[in-house]
C-alpha cells in the first residue's frame, strides 16, 4: 500500500466516523431585485458619516447589524451547542446602543469622568448586559474633517490584535456624538502614574521594574504596527498620555486618531498592476499632526511626510521620560531644563548622562548600567537625522537582550541643532506654568517654523491636522503624492469581519467546486480557489466526515481560533459556510500553492518550481516571526500544535501565510504572567514527523513543542526532504540528521542537490544548526521562539556555542522510543 503522507489525530473516535457524504449540488439561478438581508443596515449612519464610511457601514461583513432573521436549515452548532455564529467573530469590534453605554456611564456623570482633552472626554461604563467595564471615549469635535478622524481611528484599531495594544470593543453613532468603545484600564494612563509626586497622592513613584515591563511593550506594540500587520502603521502620536496600563502595569498603546496606513515595501517583492491591491498613502499636508515635545524636527517642514522614524523618535522620547521621571515639555523647571531632549543631550556630551535619573527611585532598586543603557537607547531613537534612528525592531531585539555588547556610540550633540529653542514672551520669569513660549523648532534644511503655544503646567497642547487620506492604485513611493490638501478621498480602507457566507455564493464562486478549482489535499479534505463577488479572491477549505464528533470539533476550532488573530504572516480568516451539511471554511486567498508541494515535488528536477534559496530563507524568517506572535504578542499565548510545510501558504511573491489552527490551543496568562491552559485534555494530536517526542508522551502543548515542528520544518526547507517518508529507508528526517551530526559529516552535504550549489553558505549554515537545535530530544535544549527571531536576523555568535551540545545516540533513541516504535509498526503493516 502507497501512502503519500500519513497523519495522526490521537485518541480517533474511529466508531463515529462517517463516510464521504456531499449532498447533491444545483448551481444556483441568479434572481434579481433579491437583496441579501444584510446589505442595507445602518442606514442613518451611512447619511452622517459620509462617503468614507458607506463601505464600511453597510457592508454585509459587519455582523452586529444583522436582520434579525435567519435560515434555520443552516444553523450549525458545536459538540457544546453553541451556535457557529455565535462563536465566531465574538472578540470583533461591535456597534454598541446609545442606551446601553449610555446607561453604563450613568448618564455620562461626571463622576465617572476618566480623562478628557481636546478630543473630548472619556467616560468609565459598566455595561446593563455582562457587567463588563469598558472606556467610552465621547470625540466632541463636529465636521467633516473631524468625521474623518473618527473613521480613521475606527479602521486602524478594528483589526489589530496585540497584548500590548488597546482593544476597540466597538462604536456608537448617536445623532451627532460619536463614540468609541475600548478596554478598560484599571491604572489610566502611564503619564498619571509616571508624573505623579508622593507627597501630593501618597503614592509610590513607578518602581524600575515596571518601568523596564512598560517600555519594551510599548516598544513591541510599535514593532507590531509597524512590520507585522500586511499594512504598515504609523501611529503619530505616541506620547505617555496615550500609553495605558492595565491591572498588571502592561503596556497598551491607544488612541490612533492620527494614524497612517502606509504599503509594505516586502522583501524579494515583485507585482504587476493587475495583481496589486490599493495602496494607502498620506497626502501632503502642511499642518503638524502629534505633540509639541514629542514630534520629531522633521515634522515642522513644509510637506513633511511621516515615517516609521517619527513614532521612533516620539518613542525614545518617551523612554527619556520614563527613565527621569519628568515631561517632555515642563515650565517649572529652569530654562536650560525645560526641554528634557536639548537637557538630557547636554549631560550627554558632557559626560553626566546618569544625573538624568529619577531621583524618587530607591537606591539599589534599579543598576547604573541598566539605566545608562535606556538613556543611551532614547537618544539613539531621538537622533536629528532619521536616516540614523534605529527600527523598533531592532529596539525591540535590544530591551530583549538578544543583541549583546555596546551599543552604537552617541555622537557630540554640540553639532546638533536644538531639539527647542526657547524665547519666552513674559515679562516675568517665575510666572512659568502660565507663560505663553515661542518655540523655535530647527530643521535639517536650516530653516525654521515658529509656533507659538500656550503651556500649563500639567496640560499638553496637541496640533490640529487635516487627517487626510489618498489612495494610489498603483504607485510605491511618495514621490507623486498630491499636494491638494482640498482633494477628497474616494476610498477609505474598509473593515472586514468573518461572517457566515451563502452556500449559493461559494458555489458560484468555486464553479460548483470544479476539479480546475482545486488548489491542493489537506488533512481530511479538499481546498479549491474562486472570486468571491468577483473581487475578493478566496480559498475554501471543504472538510469530508462531516458527521465525524473530530472533525466538527476540530472545524469550530479553527475558525474560532483564526478569528481572533490578525499577523501579516497568518493566513487571515473571510467567513464559513454550514448550509446542506457542508462544512466550509473560506480565507482570504493570495496563494501561489502550499509550501510542502514546492519543496517534495522531485520530478521536476530543473526549471522554474524550484524554490530558490533566498525565498526558502525568507519564509522561514516570517514562520519565526507569526510563531513569535502566537508565543509571545498576543493577549494569550497560543501554542499552534500543528506547523508542519503543508500548513503554510505561499502567495506569488513567495511570502508565507501560516494556516490550519484547528489544533490550536490558547494558554491564558494569570496575574503573574504565566500560563494555564484553558483546555484540559491533554490528547495527542498532529501530524507525525513533526511531534516533538515529550508531545508525543505527554501530550501536553507547549511552545517548546511548537519550536520543535517548526525546527522539522526548517530541516525540510534546507534539505528538501520530507519530515516523514516511509519510502527511504530512514523514516524520519531528524534521524537522518542526527546520524548525519554524529558522522561528523559537512553540513553542506544536507543542502536539497535541486539548489545546485546556488545558496548563500552562512545562511546555510546557520539554518541547519537552528534545526538540529530546534529539534533536540530535550526541550529545555531547544532555544525560544525569540531566540529564534533574532539569531535569524544574524546575531547567532553566541548561539554557535550556546546552543550546539550534541545528544548521544542512546539518549536520543530513549526520548524517540515512542516514534521509532509507531515506525516499526507501520511498516509492519506495509505502509510505505
Amino acid at each position: 500500500m502507497k501512502v503519500n503522507r500519513l497523519c495522526f489525530i490521537l485518541p480517533a473516535d474511529f466508531n463515529e466516523i462517517a463516510p464521504l457524504d456531499y449532498p447533491p449540488v444545483e448551481k444556483p439561478v441568479k434572481k434579481e431585485g433579491k437583496k441579501h438581508p444584510y446589505r442595507d443596515c445602518g442606514a442613518h449612519f451611512v447619511g452622517f458619516i459620509g462617503d468614507s464610511l458607506r463601505r464600511f457601514y453597510g457592508s454585509r461583513c459587519l455582523l452586529h447589524c444583522a436582520n434579525p432573521r435567519r435560515q434555520q436549515s443552516s444553523v450549525f452548532h458545536d459538540l457544546e451547542g453553541v451556535q457557529m455564529s455565535e462563536k465566531v467573530g465574538g472578540d470583533n469590534p461591535r456597534i454598541f446602543s446609545y442606551a446601553e453605554l449610555y446607561i453604563g456611564s450613568k448618564g455620562f456623570c461626571q463622576d465617572e469622568i476618566l480623562g478628557s482633552g481636546g478630543f473630548g472626554r472619556v467616560y468609565k461604563a459598566v455595561l446593563p448586559s455582562d457587567g463588563t467595564v469598558v472606556a467610552v471615549k465621547c470625540l466632541a469635535e463636529k465636521g467633516e474633517r473631524f468625521e474623518k478622524t473618527f473613521a480613521a481611528e475606527l479602521v486602524a484599531v478594528a483589526h489589530l490584535r496585540h497584548r500590548n495594544l488597546v482593544r476597540l470593543r466597538g462604536w456608537c453613532v448617536h445623532e451627532d456624538q460619536l463614540l468609541l468603545v475600548y478596554d478598560y484600564m484599571p491604572n489610566r494612563s502611564l503619564d498619571r502614574v509616571l508624573f505623579r509626586r508622593p507627597e501630593n497622592t501618597g503614592a509610590p513613584p513607578l518602581n524600575w521594574d515596571r518601568r523596564r515591563k512598560i517600555v519594551r511593550g510599548l516598544a513591541a506594540a510599535l514593532f507590531y504596527l509597524h512590520e507585522q500587520l500586511e499594512t504598515q502603521i504609523i501611529h503619530r502620536d505616541v506620547k505617555t498620555s496615550n500609553v495605558m496600563l492595565d491591572s498588571q502595569y502592561n503596556a497598551r498603546l491607544g488612541d490612533f486618531g492620527l494614524a497612517r496606513w502606509l504599503e509594505h515595501e516586502l522583501e524579494y517583492q515583485i507585482r504587476t498592476p493587475a495583481t496589486k491591491r490599493h495602496q494607502f498613502r498620506l497626502v501632503d499636508t502642511t499642518r503638524i499632526g502629534g505633540t509639541i515635545g514629542y514630534l520629531p524636527p522633521e515634522s515642522f517642514q513644509k510637506r513633511s511626510v511621516a515615517t516609521t522614524k517619527s513614532d521612533v523618535f516620539s518613542f525614545g522620547v518617551v523612554v527619556l521620560e520614563m527613565v527621569s521621571g519628568r515631561r517632555a515639555v515642563d515650565l517649572t523647571f529652569p530654562d536650560e531644563q525645560i526641554i528634557l531632549l536639548d537637557w538630557i543631550r547636554r549631560l550627554s556630551d558632557e559626560d553626566k548622562l546618569l544625573q538624568a535619573g529619577d531621583s524618587r527611585l530607591v537606591d539599589g532598586s534599579y543598576k547604573l548600567a541598566d539605566m545608562e543603557r535606556f538613556l543611551h537607547i532614547g537618544l539613539l531613537c531621538t537622533l536629528h537625522n532619521p536616516l540614523l534612528r534605529p527600527n523598533m525592531k531592532w529596539v525591540v531585539e535590544v530591551l530583549s537582550g538578544n543583541i549583546s555588547g555596546k551599543l552604537p556610540t552617541l555622537p557630540s550633540f554640540e553639532s546638533h541643532p536644538l531639539y527647542i529653542s526657547l524665547s519666552s514672551s513674559s515679562n516675568t520669569s517665575g510666572s512659568k506654568s502660565t507663560a505663553s513660549s515661542r518655540l523655535s523648532t530647527a530643521t535639517a534644511t536650516s530653516s525654521s517654523v515658529n509656533i507659538t503655544v500656550s503651556f500649563a503646567s500639567s496640560d499638553y497642547v496637541t496640533a490640529t491636522e487635516e487627517t487626510i487620506y489618498g489612495t494610489a492604485e498603483f504607485g510605491v513611493n511618495g514621490s507623486s503624492l498630491s499636494t491638494s490638501s482640498s482633494r477628497r478621498p474616494t476610498n477609505f480602507f474598509m473593515v472586514n469581519t468573518p461572517r457566515e457566507i451563502p452556500f449559493k455564493e461559494l458555489i458560484v464562486a468555486t464553479d460548483n467546486f470544479a476539479e480546475s478549482r482545486r488548489v491542493a489535499e489537506l488533512d481530511f479534505g479538499t481546498a479549491y480557489q474562486g472570486f468571491l463577488d468577483n473581487r475578493h479572491h478566496i480559498l475554501v477549505k471543504r472538510l469530508g466526515m462531516t458527521k465525524c464528533p473530530a472533525l466538527r470539533t476540530r472545524f469550530s476550532s479553527e475558525l474560532q481560533n483564526l478569528a481572533r488573530l490578525r499577523h501579516r504572516n497568518l493566513v487571515q480568516l473571510r467567513g464559513w459556510c454550514t448550509e446542506q451539511g457542508e462544512m466550509l471554511v473560506v480565507y482570504d486567498y493570495s496563494a501561489n500553492q502550499l509550501l510542502s508541494h514546492l519543496l517534495f515535488h522531485h520530478n521536476n528536477i530543473t526549471g522554474s518550481s524550484i524554490l530558490q534559496w533566498r525565498h526558502r530563507y525568507n519564509i522561514i524568517k516570517s514562520l519565526a516571526s507569526a510563531i513569535l506572535y502566537l508565543h509571545e504578542e498576543w493577549d494569550e499565548q497560543v501554542i499552534h500544535r500543528n506547523i508542519t510545510s503543508s500548513a503554510i501558504i505561499l502567495d506569488p511573491d513567495m511570502n508565507p501565510r501560516l494556516s490550519s489552527f484547528a489544533l490550536a490551543e490558547f494558554l491564558t496568562r494569570n496575574d503573574h504572567g504565566h500560563h494555564a491552559a484553558t483546555n484540559k485534555n491533554k490528547s495527542v494530536r498532529g501530524i507525525f514527523g513533526y511531534m516533538s517526542p515529550e508531545y508525543i508522551e505527554s501530550g501536553e502543548a507547549t511552545a517548546m513543542a511548537d519550536v520543535y515542528s517548526f525546527g522539522v520544518v526548517v530541516l525540510e526547507v534546507v534539505s528538501g526532504y520530507m519530515a516523514a517518508d516511509f519510502r527511504q529507508p530512514e523514516v524520519l528526517l531528524v534521524k537522518r540528521v542526527h546520524n548525519f551530526e554524529t558522522r561528523k559529516r559537512p553540513f553542506e552535504e544536507l543542502v536539497d542537490i535541486r539548489l545546485k550549489e546556488e545558496y548563500n553558505t552562512e545562511e546555510v549554515l546557520r539554518l541547519t544548526k537552528l534545526g538540529i537545535a530546534c529539534t533536540r530530544s530535550d526541550p529545555k535544549l531547544r532555544p525560544t521562539i525569540r531566540q529564534i527571531v533574532s539569531i535569524l536576523d544574524g546575531n547567532d555568535k553566541s548561539f554557535m556555542e550556546e546552543w550546539q551540545r550534541k545528544e548521544g545516540s542512546e539518549e536520543w533513541k530513549e526520548r524517540n522510543a515512542c516514534s521509532l516504535s509507531l515506525v516499526r509498526r507501520i511498516h509492519a503493516l506495509g505502509l510505505h
